[in-house]
């Protein structure tokens, strides 16, 4: 009677183990199942794609990287991608299509020197006089202020022995002084077009200052 009590309950436990085994292979596959169709949705296996799904996931590999690259662009290079933009277009004589894209460089970054001087050509081109030097004037004033700005964070991390920072500030204050330059070079050309050749001479004269390469030629061919 024992013996048959004994093989009863082995068989009984033996078909327990099956029954509790089903029910979590059944649990695990709907977890998965779920998993795959959710937000933490697992990746297929690439070498198991048809052509098809491996061209859909390449897409949608690049859409996302353009989309967090667009999230975490600075001013600065959003105001440089569109300042390129309107080089490219004045380049190709678009004119009206690069004042627009300088337009919204300076929109993005008010203090983008480059796209005010670059505008400020196009304005003077469009006889827009006026409008012309007050970009040349917003460009002088804004380098001005940033050339001081770098040579006294230059000056202060010399003190300091950041003598690597001190060299990297000194860099673009003189970037800034060639900016200022360049403005004071555009500005005395078009002071003379509208015939105040003693103001324009007077630029020509402080872009040779300033070592802008151009007015080593036109300050004194134009003005001595």
């Amino acid at each position: 009677m024992q013996k048959h009590v004994s093989k009863y309950l082995a068989l009984r436990f033996s078909l327990l183990m099956k029954h509790f085994l089903f029910l979590f292979c059944v649990v695990l596959s709907t977890t998965v199942l779920g998993q795959g169709t959710g937000p933490g949705t697992v990746e297929k296996d690439f070498s198991q794609m048809t052509k098809e799904e491996k061209i859909a996931a390449a897409k949608a590999k690049a859409k996302s990287s353009d989309t967090a690259k667009a999230v975490t662009m600075t001013p600065y290079e959003e105001a440089a991608r569109k300042y390129d933009e309107g080089f490219l277009l004045e380049s190709t004589r678009q004119y009206d299509n690069a004042q627009t894209s300088y337009d919204k460089a300076i929109e993005v970054d008010p203090n983008f020197i480059e796209a005010y001087v670059r505008r400020g050509g196009i304005k003077f081109q469009k006889i827009e006089f006026a409008a012309a030097m007050e970009d040349y004037n917003r460009a002088i004033e804004i380098a001005e202020n940033l050339r001081e700005m770098h040579d006294y964070r230059a000056s202060i991390k010399n003190v300091l022995g950041d003598f690597e920072g001190s060299k990297l500030e000194a860099a673009k204050a003189e970037y800034m002084r060639t900016r200022v330059g360049e403005a004071y070079f555009h500005r005395g050309h078009l002071k003379r077009f509208m015939e105040d050749k003693p103001g324009g001479c007077t630029d020509l004269r402080k872009s040779l200052d300033l070592g802008y390469g151009r007015a080593k030629t036109d300050w004194p061919t134009l003005c001595q």
